[in-house]
């Protein structure tokens, strides 16, 4: 693994796309496995890019985090936007996260947890960019590592097709309304 990420570090970017294509492509993609998520029955798919915008985002991926007791969160941002008492407060233990905050591109920061393996299944970060190359990479890396992306958005979702998911979250009296904007990865079991 270690020689892995030596390899890929020296990679040019287009040179890194092509050989996760390929890598990607010889593996089965048929059968894809789902992460059970409050109010949205065919779940979330593992491996993605998803978007999320509404007043309830962070709070629903915490719910889910809490729903996946076992699995470790990497959560980027440029500035603290996560209260660490309410994470605890909602049963999830603080040293399941990894908190990064940098004023600097996310992209290297991003690359590194998506090499990490399947450490961390859950990715967190800022909805910063609509560049699709970028958010193309993001995708193939996440297919690669099984890890999800999760994009918290501001005020719109991206028009980007590397997207596969987008969902708008918010509180409602009887908990969480979601509306999905778009869902290209099939239906969960």
């Amino acid at each position: 693994m270690y020689d892995s990420l030596i390899e890929r570090r020296s990679m040019g970017q287009q040179e890194l796309l092509r050989k996760l294509r390929e890598e990607i492509s010889s593996g089965p993609m048929n059968e894809r496995e789902f992460w059970k998520a409050p109010e949205l029955s065919s779940g979330i798919a593992r491996g993605i890019v998803a978007e999320l915008i509404g007043n309830a985002s962070s709070e629903y991926l915490l719910e889910v985090f809490r729903m996946h007791p076992e699995h470790f969160i990497f959560w980027c941002d440029k500035s603290p936007r996560l209260n660490a008492a309410a994470v605890s407060q909602r049963g999830i233990k603080l040293s399941r996260i990894k908190f990064i905050t940098t004023e600097k591109d996310l992209g290297p920061t991003l690359r590194i947890a998506f090499e990490g393996g399947q450490f961390y299944p859950f990715i967190v970060a800022p909805s910063y960019t609509s560049d699709i190359k970028t958010l193309q990479r993001y995708h193939l890396l996440a297919q690669k590592s099984k890890s999800t992306l999760f994009l918290l958005a501001d005020k719109k979702l991206s028009s980007a097709w590397p997207i596969s998911l987008q969902l708008e979250i918010n509180f409602s009296g009887e908990g969480f309304d979601v509306t999905i904007h778009r869902q290209k990865h099939g239906i969960g079991k």
